[in-house]
């Protein structure tokens, strides 16, 4: 059976790619890029070898940040590439080499676009960190509430407050202007779930009552919580990252408005 960095290399066949075994782990990858403008840029990758993971990221940055959230490379130097419990980029035979190599190849065109608008340029991303995991379990809740509550969420129309009520914690989440639900956060129970299901599945009839629209009650209870997680665990990535220096190729990196910040305290 072929090894991952053989199988890899087969398949960069097809890209005008070269790769070369350099230990029992890693290997270069030197790969070109053609642009839609008839462009191509050559890439110098470094690959690393963990069972059937690979990790990629520029041999030497040249065209790439060394670090950059906004354009998904880790902080040593490695690319996002996937979030491997949804999307798995094993390499395990031809098959799943290519999967991995096409993934690579639009991510580095993705990167170009970036560049040029000086912001990733689709919403086709995964949440930074841990934050990841609880974009999931809200994503898996939105589906099981239908098809509007999915499209709002994926659209970045959803959005979550939180206020309290006599000392008791409440998350409200909205869509654009409209409140659609609000969840008691400790006891993780919707608050009135007498009142028509937001779902809209009998529409244009009128909807059933939440505590009778299938399991909606506990979905909308579970999607709060899980845009609660997803918020707090981006904060905590940002915190984490805070003393990286920002590479200074997105407009808005929140690296560089908390250098700006710090700047601006120091006058």
């Amino acid at each position: 059976m072929s090894g991952v960095i053989e199988l890899i290399a087969r398949a960069a066949n097809d890209y005008g790619g070269v790769c070369k075994r350099t230990s029992h782990r890693t290997a270069l990858l030197d790969f070109p890029v053609r642009f839609v403008d008839g462009s191509t840029r050559l890439h110098y990758l470094l690959l690393n070898i963990d069972g059937n993971r690979v990790w990629v990221k520029e041999h030497s940055p040249e065209h790439l940040p060394a670090f950059c959230p906004e354009r998904h490379i880790n902080p040593d130097g490695t690319f996002c590439l996937s979030y491997r419990e949804v999307d798995n980029l094993d390499v395990i035979d031809y098959l799943s080499a290519v999967k991995w190599l096409d993934t690579v190849h639009k991510y580095l065109m993705l990167q170009r676009r970036a560049e040029r608008l000086r912001k990733w340029p689709n919403n086709n991303v995964w949440a930074h960190g841990d934050a990841a995991k609880h974009e999931v379990r809200a994503l898996r809740a939105a589906a099981a509430l239908g098809p509007l509550i999915k499209t709002a969420l994926l659209s970045g129309a959803l959005s979550l407050q939180r206020r309290k009520s006599k000392r008791r914690p409440i998350l409200d989440v909205w869509n654009g202007g409209l409140l659609l639900f609000s969840v008691w956060e400790k006891h993780k129970r919707v608050i009135n779930r007498k009142r028509e299901c937001f779902c809209r599945s009998n529409w244009p009839r009128r909807s059933k009552k939440l505590r009778r629209c299938k399991d909606h009650a506990s979905q909308a209870v579970e999607l709060a919580l899980a845009m609660r997680d997803w918020s707090d665990a981006e904060e905590d990535f940002w915190k984490l990252v805070k003393g990286y220096e920002c590479c200074g190729t997105c407009d808005g990196c929140p690296l560089s408005i908390e250098a700006h910040s710090e700047v601006q305290s120091l006058d």
